[in-house]
């Protein structure tokens, strides 16, 4: 599915895809493929801790075509149940989120505790013999891999497979700086924003892949009409918004050539960046000479984050950061579920300002949200044509020697570095990953 290109001199660690077939996008046979060798195999990204911040808090959320129930327990711990009564397959809680003691079917009343198992059943001992049922192996069925990294909680149909640790691999010292820079963590505001575009799940991941070349052009109006901090000049070569590309492992993220003021942050909360963020990131961020801020990460296949500013007001920039999952309802859906996610220990005035900032920009219709949409959208419309199927798309912003001499030997992290953020180095990277999974040859 993908063209073969000419044998190019390959930057370390940067896979070199030159061309990428728009049937992988149309196509719902290779939809029903990725179900089976991507999201049935892989760690998916489900929500945050802080959503379930109490003993019986719970959200269900939906994994490929599975829904799934992640409750807090007796003991504290946090759980993921299929969402399936053990008795004819009901689904057993019907809420978006909530406080539970117990679950209910709502079928034939069997109740289940917040630890998943199975408490009692309407005329057990009548109807199921003397000795009733067994209950101890009828308890809802636990997720079968599951696990967290730093809030961000993470799941898998597949009993095999690395651990998210290992997943995660160097990406996870990138995440760092995302996720643990202030004293209590981070945490989530509200309930998930969720809405739907009619584009394949692979067009937006590979946008917040990488895909920082559309920013001075499909968003610079955000610019001109001043809710951005940055001019349009800022997204030129030369410019600040022209920062530092990684890509580590299954994972890329975006530095940008500005302070953490710079975006919007207050000097009394960037003192205790400095302060509680991990030796490594902290030195690559606030080392003497050094003035990068992260801009966007994304880990494969399809949760993305993003870090930005908005003038909410004159004189008033305030920073936001979401998280976000492309959910591929089929070929053709993808249904959005963003979250903003906060300093938990910030005032609560920045935490208030820092979700109208990112409503303003990346709600569901934020500025900046509804122009990439549209592009999504658009793509979609056309490469489903008979004509628009044949034209391959191209990857080749970043040549294999320019490529070489971008990356930044001496960089002080994991994983390899690019001295722009104008490459096809992050798309390059999804669409190898997206060809190891699914088992297929691409450019070497």
């Amino acid at each position: 599915m993908v063209a073969q290109a000419p044998e190019p001199v390959v930057a370390p660690g940067v896979p070199y895809v030159s061309a990428v077939d728009p049937g992988i996008y149309v196509d719902p046979a290779v939809f029903a493929e990725e179900k089976k060798n991507i999201f049935s195999r892989t760690w998916i990204f489900l929500g945050h801790t802080s959503e379930v911040p109490r003993k019986g808090s719970f959200v269900t959320r939906r994994l490929l075509d599975d829904n799934i129930i992640i409750v807090r327990g007796k003991d504290l711990q946090v759980r993921a149940f299929y969402n399936v009564c053990r008795h004819r397959g009901m689904q057993v809680c019907r809420a978006d989120d909530g406080e539970t003691k117990r679950f209910t079917c709502p079928y034939h009343g069997w109740l289940y505790d917040i630890d998943g198992k199975l408490t009692s059943l309407p005329l057990e001992k009548p109807y199921f013999g003397e000795e009733g049922l067994d209950r101890p192996n009828l308890g809802l069925k636990p997720l079968e891999r599951f696990a967290e990294y730093k809030g961000l909680l993470f799941g898998s149909i597949s009993a095999e497979g690395e651990s998210l640790e290992e997943f995660l691999g160097d990406f996870a010292w990138y995440l760092d700086i995302y996720l643990d820079r202030y004293p209590g963590g981070m945490e989530v505001i509200g309930e998930p924003q969720r809405w739907r575009v009619p584009c394949n799940w692979k067009i937006p991941s590979e946008n917040l892949m990488g895909d920082t070349y559309h920013v001075q052009y499909t968003h610079r109006s955000v610019a001109e009409i001043g809710l951005h901090p940055n001019k349009p000049q800022d997204f030129g070569a030369s410019g600040k918004r022209n920062g530092v590309h990684i890509d580590a492992g299954r994972g890329t993220t975006g530095l940008t050539r500005q302070t953490p003021q710079g975006r919007g942050y207050p000097d009394e909360m960037v003192e205790v960046f400095k302060q509680h963020m991990p030796e490594g990131p902290r030195d690559l961020i606030f080392g003497e000479g050094n003035d990068y801020w992260p801009s966007r990460a994304h880990l494969w296949p399809n949760f993305s984050m993003l870090g930005a500013g908005a003038q909410v007001a004159e004189d008033d920039l305030v920073p936001y950061l979401f998280i976000r999952t492309w959910v591929p309802i089929d070929h053709e859906t993808t249904e959005i579920w963003s979250w903003v996610l906060v300093e938990k220990e910030a005032p609560a005035e920045f935490k208030e300002k820092s979700m109208r900032a990112y409503t303003l920009t990346f709600g569901p219709a934020g500025t900046e949200e509804v122009d990439d949409a549209e592009n999504f959208a658009s793509m979609m419309r056309v490469m489903k044509g008979a004509g628009g199927r044949r034209i391959n798309q191209i990857l080749e912003m970043g040549t294999p020697e320019q490529m070489d001499d971008y990356v930044i030997r001496d960089w002080p992290g994991p994983g390899t570095a690019i001295s722009t953020s104008y490459s096809d180095a992050g798309n390059r990277r999804f669409h190898h990953l997206w060809n190891t999974a699914m088992g297929r040859e691409e450019a070497k």
